[in-house]
């Protein structure tokens, strides 16, 4: 598969040999001896993008163990205790592994900022590029931690000692203004999307985009503060204005050009890379391995299927909605070695799964049992359509016509009108709705557009309907079917304290000024 950075990642090792030699050595990797060429300051920011692609974060676990909401069940009847049915312990691997990912991003990147200054001979040019990237990214990894554990230690300089694990957690509201600083700074320093032909580098529509993301969170719960639905709504309209992106006319070709490793940066704004090097090397991701049409059959590509839908997502789709039998597979493969497609009766629901990325459309060869090289989307333009509309209804206190003109794009591909399979009058919102009655189509519309994608338990979460909604959705497995009762146990387990998750242990007994989230 691609890979934006040709440079391989570099291992900074920061020691002395003083107290063995008392010499200094000229050759060493310390900081002041590194971070002086282009090359160099490259491949530290590679090391910054590296984290994105680690099983604990889109490699796996941010959109499989720890987006399990309405959507979606675990169909994986063995697992009793675990973070997606939230029934685990702040000791739960997972749990700190991704903690652990995402600080040792921002570590990566404050060593990187800290040390630019070594760049002397760098064009200006060049180290504000890499200046604002390393900045997103950093103030990105803050976004993951505090939507997910609230209060966070905020750490703005790299560690220089095993001995500076002693920090507070910082208040929520605090770490969210140094976010958004950081993005708008970052903002204002890297290139715009159409100097790449690809979607892996952090580009000023993704910043933008993902600033409205952000702000979206910051409008809604914990905080709510609903004066940065403004800046939602402007943020979202520079990456509308910009003129660079459309979507893409068909729903189904955007996750089918990802797992054929075709870019189309119009749609897809920023995405994770995977790769694999040879035929045994890489870092491959786990999309359509652990979620997508569950087979053994390795000549389309062996799924575990885990991640099946529930019945109440898929009866929420209106009639014509071409989203459902993709997002969520109508047919299954007939045997381990019969690629055949077989559909399911019309009754057949919950053994259906979580189907947007497809292994029969897979190029990369060999096709591993455990994992691919498909990109994970962080951020695609109909997302911030969606945006965009949810915040100008927030602040107008009702839709405009911008808001509708939003909303009916996504909605329009979704039953193909841009293919001819049906009308705008068919397609678009009625007309006259009002604020409350256009912000539950909105919210509708996030679910069937950007279900599966990791946003689902975020969005909910925001609206303050997250404990709600899985319970709802455990009571509606428990009582309508005996085959995937199991799949009830994360709602069943799901509690107030669950909108965040619990500190890891290993920072509790590292960091004597730790505190555990309520609940724990």
């Amino acid at each position: 598969m691609r890979k934006i950075f040709c440079a391989l990642l570099m291992t900074l090792i920061f020691s002395s040999c003083k107290d063995f030699l008392q010499l200094v050595p000229t050759d060493s990797l310390a900081p002041e001896n590194y971070y002086k060429t282009e090359a160099q300051l490259n491949n530290a920011l590679t090391g910054v993008y590296d984290i994105l692609g680690k099983s604990g974060t889109y490699g796996r676990y941010l959109y499989f163990e720890m987006d399990v909401a309405d959507d979606s069940f675990v169909a994986l009847s063995s697992w009793t205790a675990d973070v997606s049915l939230y029934n685990y312990s702040p000791g739960d691997v997972k749990l700190n592994t991704t903690w652990t990912l995402l600080y040792e991003g921002i570590n990566r990147a404050n060593s990187l900022l800290d040390n630019m200054g070594n760049a002397v001979s760098v064009a200006d040019a060049v180290k504000n590029q890499v200046r604002g990237e390393a900045l997103f990214l950093r103030a990105y990894y803050y976004f993951i931690l505090v939507s997910n554990w609230g209060d966070v230690p905020l750490k703005l300089e790299a560690t220089a000692s095993a001995n500076m694990v002693n920090i507070s957690r910082t208040p929520y509201k605090d770490v969210y203004a140094r976010i958004v600083a950081d993005m708008e700074e970052a903002a204002t320093l890297v290139k715009p999307i159409s100097a790449y032909n690809h979607s892996g580098r952090v580009s000023q529509s993704a910043i933008w985009g993902i600033l409205a993301r952000v702000n979206l969170k910051m409008a809604g719960a914990p905080l709510r503060d609903a004066s940065r639905f403004a800046e939602a709504r402007k943020w979202a309209e520079m990456v509308i204005n910009n003129s660079l992106h459309v979507l893409n006319p068909d729903y189904t070709q955007v996750f089918k050009n990802m797992c054929a490793e075709r870019y189309d940066n119009k749609e897809s704004i920023w995405e994770v890379e995977f790769s694999r090097y040879n035929a045994s090397q890489g870092e491959d991701g786990s999309l359509g391995s652990i979620n997508g049409i569950g087979t053994s059959n390795t000549a389309i590509g062996y799924s575990y299927g885990a991640k099946h839908t529930t019945r109440s997502y898929y009866n929420s789709f209106g009639v014509g909605d071409l989203r459902r039998d993709w997002n969520i597979n109508d047919y299954y493969y007939t045997s381990a070695t019969d690629a055949t497609k077989v559909y399911y009766a019309s009754t057949a629901i919950y053994n259906r799964c979580d189907a947007k990325w497809r292994r029969e459309y897979e190029i990369a060869t060999p096709k591993f049992n455990g994992t691919t090289v498909i990109n994970f989307p962080l951020l695609r333009y109909s997302d911030v359509l969606l945006m965009f509309a949810e915040a100008d209804n927030e602040v107008q206190k009702g839709p405009s016509a911008a808001s509708y003109s939003a909303v009916n794009q996504v909605r329009e591909r979704a039953y193909g009108v841009t293919q001819g399979k049906a009308t705008a009058a068919q397609a678009d919102l009625p007309t006259g709705l009002d604020y409350e009655s256009f912000k539950d189509a909105v919210r509708k519309e996030r679910s069937w557009e950007l279900g599966y994608e990791g946003l689902r338990r975020f969005d909910l979460i925001r609206w303050g309907g997250f404990l709600t909604a899985m319970k709802n959705v455990a009571n509606e497995i428990a009582t309508s079917n005996t085959t995937y009762t199991y799949g009830a146990r994360s709602g069943q387990n799901v509690s107030a304290r669950d909108t965040l998750f619990a500190i890891p242990s290993n920072e509790i007994s590292l960091n004597n000024q730790a505190v555990q989230n309520p609940g724990w």
